[in-house]
């Protein structure tokens, strides 16, 4: 049977997305305006965050939080080995030097007890990072970072919807990031918004955001800053995308579950376990297997377009003498076993049941070279 190519990622887009761009024509107003608007007060009432910016995308929103934070220069940022890139470049770019952690072989998220070691009269600030889906033990490592009088910045990119205790990811700490990029629960197509709390960092949030003026229409700027705006139509393909939310977390919650009763009894795969503290909005799903490069062969031979999980930010070249030397066997591993398969929208339950036929049938025979 002849199976079409299954896409990593797949926005889900329809005649609710198009309308709302017409609007945007039909108004006239193309830069952010009325539908940024509508934007922020729906996304306050989705996470309960005090204050919401927007910014181009995810990297750019952590970097707009540490600027405004304004952390003393060369200090230290608590920062888990396994995550997007972005978290240490926003970092670096801030004038920050990253300390890298290991994370929990299950959760795949650092663990409170592994910032508070790492905790030196260098550190300025703590990043917990929100991944595939679930929340980071965000109560506690905001609860080290208060305890510890440093600022904690949440990159929630991957939990929008999410939330852990029943609060929002990315409302945990000083200021929390979430992303909208094409492969994520709601996507703008580029974009993210900046949560904070206290009134006076979300004025300097919004300062910065704006080239250091109060409003696009003035001239006087207060404080230097840049732009870090973003578009009333990439917003208002967001404010549409909202009300897919429940949609899309119903969806993905079935996919992932279909995929986990296909490959249960695998002894040769390992899953990723939910905290059972976070609610859950898979982003993929991610496994671990010993034999991953012949499974990924596999199934990219079948079709099936895979993606590996994060190369480890300590074995980053681009961080080659930015950081001290360290051990993360948890992420070495993660990488070398990890492989990620798809959930959005676009999938069907029969590419679901051809992804599991291939990784079965694999990991069925002898291992290539045996």
């Amino acid at each position: 049977m002849q199976f079409h190519r299954i896409q990593q990622v797949e926005p889900w887009l329809g005649r609710s997305e198009l309308e709302a761009l017409n609007g945007c024509i039909e108004r006239n107003w193309l830069t952010e305006g009325p539908a940024a608007s509508a934007f922020r007060q729906s996304l306050s009432q989705l996470t309960g965050a005090n204050h919401i910016a927007l910014a181009p995308n995810g990297t750019l929103g952590l970097f707009l939080a540490l600027l405004a934070l304004d952390l003393p220069r060369g200090s230290e940022i608590i920062i888990p080995g396994f995550t997007f890139m972005a978290s240490a470049s926003a970092a670096v770019f801030a004038g920050l030097k990253p300390v890298l952690i290991d994370v929990d072989p299950n959760t795949f998220t650092a663990r409170p007890e592994a910032f508070e070691r790492a905790i030196t009269p260098r550190t300025s600030a703590l990043m917990p990072v929100h991944i595939y889906g679930q929340a980071a033990y965000a109560a506690e490592i905001a609860a080290v970072g208060k305890r510890r009088g440093l600022a904690v910045i949440e990159d929630a990119a991957q939990a929008c919807g999410v939330r852990y205790r029943g609060q929002h990811a990315g409302t945990f700490g000083d200021v929390g990031v979430v992303s909208f990029f094409a492969d994520k629960t709601i996507t703008m197509g580029e974009g993210a918004a900046v949560l904070s709390r206290e009134q006076r960092l979300a004025r300097r949030i919004s300062l910065l955001r704006n080239q250091g003026r109060e409003s696009s229409g003035s001239f006087i700027h207060e404080t230097l800053g840049m732009n870090f705006r973003v578009t009333d139509m990439q917003c208002a393909v967001g404010q549409a995308q909202m009300a897919r939310l429940p949609q899309v977390k119903a969806d993905r919650l079935r996919r992932y579950a279909l995929f986990q009763e296909g490959l249960t009894g695998l002894e040769q795969l390992r899953f990723m376990k939910v905290d059972p503290n976070s609610e859950f909005i898979p982003f993929r799903f991610p496994i671990l297997c010993p034999r991953m490069p012949e499974l990924r062969d596999a199934l990219e031979s079948a079709g099936v377009q895979t993606r590996s999980m994060f190369y480890p930010l300590h074995r980053q070249p681009c961080l080659s003498g930015l950081i001290d030397p360290v051990d993360l066997p948890i992420c070495d591993t993660l990488y070398g076993e990890g492989l990620c398969l798809p959930v959005h929208q676009g999938l069907q339950d029969s590419d679901v049941h051809h992804v599991v036929e291939v990784i079965r049938n694999t990991l069925s025979r002898k291992p290539t070279g045996s």
